[in-house]
């Protein structure tokens, strides 16, 4: 069976193929068997899903599923405008896309200098001269999409191994600012010397040139104390190489003060903490033995409390299990403060003295309920825990401070066996959260956590959260029991109903609003801000889906 590519194929219907074809070979399925033993005929005899995603690429003349995934990615280019293109490719350093960026560069030559902002970014350097020497004033200029300077680009830009250093030395020659910086809107700034790092809550990769680029920063006068590269690289890894790089530069400029100071540039928390204090503080909650071990050499207080929680660094250390952080506290002066009973329990859980959790449990049954254990164990997936303390009484759709139940936080960070057994003992799937008013499906797909997606959306009733992932199918068995959930209205501004939580690729949203349009769902249903969900659609940038809603089917 030879297939051919649409310029409306998708990776993710690709993929929602591949999994259908999946489960009829497991159901044994003889139309399924024989199309799949056609496309690959030396096949194993018991395929997994990757297997059958081989299949499928070979029915469209790819030789591996990557090689179907690049022609997908090439016509997704290709049906975005120029303007689209020039935007994609400006915004990877902020967005960490570098494939696509890279793709761009490769397929649309012209992109690279079509400004001086491309040229820096993908590292022409005859380009960023031409458009120099023709505006002098570009130098300073920021470009649409970003409101970023040419130097700005080729610090956050990462398809330039080879002239960054060059480029960025000739723009500063020309009176480009060393101090530019940008906020993302939680006050700490954005600086040069930030982008050439990397890093940050995204794992973004640094700068090929990281090195050199930043001595070169460090030589024209950037600022040593970037309290939001200290954050970006505090998350991580278990490596000093940017404290010790940023201690070095401020004591060359005399102001280490700056990061002992209680006022001022700091990087934020709920309790006041210097900076060093704040560091200590991630280091101990992510077991950073060296980092640690640094900051209390650099008068990080061994005394303090944690940003975040108020708690003791000592009782963080031992509530999250790290002993050697625990050891490392105490050569520095810390002793153990007397625990509550709540955080007896956590250090208990963590470090799987059952004895003792029994022992204190049975003191006092409410720990359980009030203190948040179940939720955090199912939040670090500590599965073991989670049922011992369902065992011991613990309450399986318990609220925390947010509304939000064990199986919310669990499908937070995407631990499969702890939402396993969490179901097993009665979850409830439906129930909504306070703050986002979203059930756990939810959170999992906006957090892109695909494998605790995978294993909800067979048991999940919630219209609103098939229709964000596209389940095309078990949204057809839901709506086929209940239609009236079609048009099933939260209090919620931007997505009242379902058709308002469409998903963001133009051909699934197609698909999924033909199955909601099926059982009876309104498209003239408004906002809070009175757009209807034809108007919202085309916001997004929806178009065959606008059309589609508006009763006008495109193709």
């Amino acid at each position: 069976m030879s297939r051919q590519l649409s310029l409306r194929t998708t990776v993710p219907l690709l993929k929602q193929e591949a999994k259908r074809w999946f489960a009829l070979l497991q159901r044994a399925d003889a139309r399924a068997i024989t199309r799949f033993r056609d496309a690959w005929p030396q096949a194993p005899q018991q395929p997994t899903l990757r297997d059958v995603q081989h299949a499928l690429a070979r029915e469209y003349g790819a030789n591996s599923w990557v090689a179907l995934v690049d022609r997908v990615s090439d016509l997704a280019i290709d049906r975005q405008s120029h303007d689209d293109r020039l935007a994609t490719l400006l915004s990877h350093g902020w967005t960490g896309d570098v494939t696509t960026a890279e793709r761009l560069r490769t397929r649309y030559p012209e992109l690279v200098t079509a400004n001086v902002f491309t040229a820096a970014a993908c590292g022409d350097m005859m380009a960023v001269q031409r458009f120099l020497q023709r505006d002098s004033a570009l130098v300073s200029a920021t470009d649409p999409v970003r409101g970023w300077t040419a130097l700005a680009h080729v610090m956050y830009g990462r398809l330039d191994a080879a002239h960054a250093v060059e480029i960025a030395r000739q723009l500063l020659d020309a009176g480009a600012d060393v101090h530019f910086r940008f906020d993302d809107g939680w006050g700490n700034a954005f600086t040069l010397l930030t982008g050439v790092a990397g890093e940050g809550e995204g794992e973004k990769p640094p700068h090929p040139l990281v090195l050199p680029l930043a001595h070169l920063l460090f030589e024209r006068g950037i600022d040593p104390f970037d309290t939001q590269l200290l954050y970006n690289t505090s998350l991580h890894h278990d490596d000093t190489s940017w404290l010790e790089r940023l201690w070095a530069e401020s004591e060359r400029c005399g102001i280490t003060e700056l990061w002992r100071a209680r006022e001022g540039r700091m990087l934020g928390g709920k309790f006041p903490s210097t900076t060093l204090d704040y560091l200590l503080g991630n280091a101990i909650t992510r077991h950073h033995e060296a980092r640690t071990r640094w900051l209390l050499a650099h008068g990080a207080s061994a005394h303090a409390v944690h940003a975040y929680s108020g708690r003791p660094l000592h009782t963080e250390a031992s509530m999250h299990g790290f002993s050697r952080g625990v050891a490392l506290l105490e050569s520095h002066g810390a002793t153990a403060q007397p625990l509550r009973d709540d955080q007896a329990l956590a250090v208990a859980l963590i470090q799987g003295d059952e004895a003792l959790v029994r022992r204190l449990v049975a003191a006092d049954s409410t720990l359980i309920s009030n203190s948040g254990v179940l939720h955090t164990a199912a939040l670090h997936g500590q599965t073991a825990a989670v049922e011992l303390l369902l065992g011991l009484g613990g309450e399986v759709n318990a609220v925390d401070h947010e509304g939000a139940t064990p199986l919310h936080r669990a499908a937070q960070n995407g631990h499969v066996h702890t939402i396993t057994a969490l179901l097993d003992a009665g979850a409830d799937l439906a129930h909504r959260d306070a703050r986002f008013h979203a059930t756990a499906l939810e959170w999992a797909a906006v957090l892109g956590q695909q494998r605790a997606v995978d294993v909800l959306i067979p048991l999940s009733h919630d219209v609103r959260a098939l229709t964000r992932v596209a389940a095309v199918d078990r949204l057809n068995t839901v709506l086929r029991d209940a239609p009236h959930r079609a048009n099933e209205r939260l209090p919620e501004a931007s997505a009242p109903t379902p058709l308002f939580c469409l998903p963001d690729d133009d051909e699934l949203a197609v698909a999924v609003a033909k199955v909601l349009l099926a059982f009876g769902a309104n498209p003239q249903e408004r906002d809070a801000n009175g757009k209807s969900a034809i108007e919202a659609a085309k916001a997004r940038g929806l178009d065959a889906t606008a059309a589609c809603l508006a009763g006008h089917p495109l193709g």
